[in-house]
Parts: C-alpha cells; structure tokens; sequence
C-alpha cells in the first residue's frame, strides 16, 4: 500500500519504545514520513514547530497525556486529525477520545493492514477539513469588510457595528430599505465569525405560506399533515452550528412569531406534528423593511418577539443618505459588469455621473447595480455617457405610469402619505401590466419578492390576482 509523494507526515507518540520502533517501521515501509517521540510535551512541541497532516498517540504517557494533547489541538489545530492508541482492555478511553475530538482508535496488538486503512481514513478526514476551511475562505472574501464598498460615514460605523458583533452568539436585526444591502450585512456577520465554516441558511419570509413556512423553518413529522410522506428536517437542523438568516421577518405570521420566540429562549423547537423537543446551536440574523414597533403597537407583531431581535438592531442608510457612495458604487459595478462581458469601459463622463448622482434611487444599492449592469450592456465604447443613461430620466424611463395615475393627497402624517402614494403607484402599474407582478417589479425597478412584500402590505392580493407569467 504505497503512498504517492509527497509523504504524508505522520508524527507518533507513546512512551514505549517498543511500539514506536514497530510504528515507524510499518509506515515507513508503506510510504508514509513518520517522527516518533516518547513524551507527550515533545509531541507538542513538533506539533507547533512543523508540519505534521495526522498524530497518533497513546492516551497514556507520563508527562503530558494524550487526552490534554487532544485538547490542545482541538484548540490550536482543529483540522488535524489524531488517531489514538489504546489496549484491548481500554476501549471506554478510546470512546471518551473520540467523543473529544479523535478520529478514531487503533488497537494494540497491530493488526497492520486495518492500522493502514484506518491511517489513510483519517487523512481523508483531514483533507476534507482543510478543503472546506479553504472553502469558507473564498466564500467570505466578497464579505469581508474591506471588500464592503462605501466610505459614508454611515456605513463605516455599520462595519463597526459588524465586527463588533460577528465575534458574538448574539441575534442581530437588519433595518433598511428594500436594496439597501440588508443580505449582504447578514452574510458580513456570518462570514466574519467563527461560524463561517458552519452554513449560512436564508429564508424569505415573504415568499412562503403560514403552513409552508413553519414546515420549512421547523420541518415535520410523517402524516403531520396532508403530503408529509415523511419526516423532514427543517432549516433550523440544517443550520445546526451556523446562521440563519430570516429575510423580511416582518411577513411572519403570529403562530410562527411564537415558535420563533420559544427558539430564542431556550434554543429548542418542534417539528410540525411533533411531540419532542429538538435542540440545535443556530444564530438568528433577521431583516425587515417594516416598522416592527409599529406593527407591536397595531398588534400585528408579538413585542417579546421583537425585543428579542432587538438586542442589537443595524440601521441600514437608503443610497440616496450615502453621499459619494454613489459614485465609489457605480465605479465598482461598471469594472465588476465590464469584466464580465469582456468588455474594457473604464467609467463614466462627468455627465453621466452627475445624472446617477441625482438619481433617487428608490431601490437603492440594487437598483443601481441592475441600472449599471444594463449601462453596460449598452454601452460600445470606453466611456459611460448621459445618453447611455438615458432611462434613469422620468420621461425615457422604464418606471412610467398609465394616464389614470394620480397622487393622492390627505393631511395625515407624512407616513400616512408616502404608503398611500405607493399603493397608488402599485394599483396603477399592477393595472397596466394585467397582474403579471414579474413584469410590474421589472417596470418598477425592482425585486420580484419586494413587489410580493407590497401587495401583502397593502392587501392588493385579491384586487390584483396573479397571472400566468413569462
């Protein structure tokens, strides 16, 4: 059983000499490089000083036994796998071991070709450990802060606010606009924690049914209901040692707000139709564009509930309060586009930035990368010019009305004004697209769930039915 180069480094520890020398002699007859030493303060001392892909060594030694040896490397080299040695009559401290983080156990008197097998499982183990660290790693560089665009002071002190709480356990809560960069927070705390090796599990709120949420939220027992065929694990088990992130937590139902809120209590839950107590290690990172304190005071939202998300509350700034981000943002979208389509534009005409700079920007940071992205698509030279832009002006741009539209005026507070100004504008648009709710959302400029979001805010569901859509 020949090993390619290069040669796993296996270091062993055990205080009799004896089982070193024949250790040695197998793996190294068997392609492995193999370091042995007798004492378990000189085990960790190779261990800190040189690379060494898997430790085999006896719980049993003199100075510094295998088990503080263990534990010690669990917190210091949590990729590398350790085998241990033990008697035939010590198998209850090979279990204790395994429970401690061992990979396995290989028993004395050798049997050879089971110790070889078992060797190369382990360094399997120890592959794929480092595989999917180097895996959490690509998937949190676009997270990291300094990879984050904008410099608004805003938004540096919402990094702050980030660092300071991605090395906690404590649930965060997103506010913001629809496009704000709500997801994009919630993946900056994950990634930045020592969760980032765990999943990072998203749901939508708004896009699933009561029924169909609590099932996918807390899975289901068989026969739970008509179509349960079988026991099903919810997103929480899946995110077992991870994040979820509960996107629009403001769509939630009351039933399902209570079974959340006995989560954030206690960490345990119950499938639907189930009777016993479940218990996982998830953070919860939630995300709203709603006033949640309102919808406490209207009794549309449980106030325990929402003091519990509460804890630590990131206030997300609309595009249109970010100053110069703005340009930093376009610059950044028009490389990212431009790379994407082979294409070498190198920015914007004074013109053309000073029109997206005076733009609104109703969706904010999402509404600007898609205006980019389609700048791009237009454009044939190296500079983005006013006339490429031209659908960000009123009267040449995809966000018209129909001739019956109006807006109304009352004397409430402003609030009061804006949400009857934006059910006007959904009504009438709604209206001209015949209830295709994708074609409005691409006319208005933004995301199909945030259109959903609108008709169940503004009850346009029935007014409104949904069509069959391209």
């Amino acid at each position: 059983m020949t090993i390619p180069n290069p040669s796993p480094h296996l270091l062993i520890a055990d205080d009799d000499p004896e089982v070193l020398t024949l250790l040695s002699d197998i793996f190294d007859g068997n392609g492995y490089q193999a370091t042995s030493v007798r004492w378990g303060n000189a085990a960790y001392k190779t261990l800190r000083a040189e690379q060494v892909d898997l430790l085999l060594t006896d719980l049993k030694m003199p100075d510094l036994d295998g088990f503080k040896l263990l534990e010690l490397m669990q917190k210091e080299q949590p990729e590398l796998p350790v085998l241990v040695i033990t008697g035939s009559k010590s198998t209850q401290d090979a279990v204790r071991a395994i429970k401690q983080g061992a990979i396995d156990y290989v028993e004395k008197p050798f049997n050879v070709d089971n110790l070889l097998v078992t060797v190369q499982n382990a360094l399997e183990v120890g592959r794929l450990r480092k595989e999917s660290r180097l895996l959490a790693e690509e998937l949190a560089k676009p997270y990291r802060f300094e990879n984050i665009v904008g410099e608004d002071e805003r938004m540096l002190g919402i990094y702050d606010l980030v660092q300071d709480v991605a090395g906690t356990n404590t649930s965060a809560l997103i506010i913001g606009e629809s496009g704000t960069g709500k997801e994009l927070i919630a993946q900056a705390i994950h990634y930045n924690s020592s969760r980032n090796r765990r999943p990072l599990v998203k749901v939508n709120c708004v896009t699933l049914s009561e029924s169909l949420l609590e099932s996918e939220l807390f899975g289901h027992e068989k026969g739970a209901f008509t179509g349960a065929i079988g026991t099903k694990k919810g997103l929480f088990e899946i995110a077992d040692g991870g994040t979820l992130f509960l996107d629009e937590i403001g769509e939630m139902s009351l039933s399902t707000q209570v079974k959340l809120l006995q989560f954030l209590q206690d960490n345990t839950f119950r499938r639907v139709g189930g009777t016993q107590d479940l218990n996982v290690d998830v953070r919860v990172i939630a995300a709203t564009n709603r006033d949640l304190k309102k919808m406490v005071d209207e009794g549309t939202y449980r106030e325990d509930l929402y003091y519990r998300l509460h804890v630590f509350p990131i206030q997300m700034p609309p595009l249109r309060e970010r100053g110069g981000d703005i340009s930093k943002l376009a610059r950044f979208f028009v490389q990212k586009f431009s790379q994407e389509m082979g294409k070498r534009i190198q920015g914007f005409k004074p013109d053309a930035m000073r029109l997206l700079e005076a733009h609104a920007w109703p969706g904010n940071v999402r509404e600007l990368e898609n205006a980019i992205e389609r700048a791009v698509v237009l454009c044939k030279a190296e500079w983005v010019d006013e006339k490429i832009l031209a659908f960000l002006d009123p009267e040449d741009s995809t966000l018209t009305f129909g001739s019956n539209f109006h807006i109304p005026r009352t004397d409430g507070p402003l609030q009061e004004q804006v949400d009857a100004f934006e059910k006007s504008v959904l009504e009438d648009v709604l209206s001209e697209c015949n209830g295709n709710r994708s074609q409005a959302a691409r006319k208005l400029a933004i995301n199909r769930t945030t259109l959903l979001a609108k008709i169940k805010k503004y009850n346009l569901g029935d007014e409104v039915p949904e069509l069959c859509e391209v």
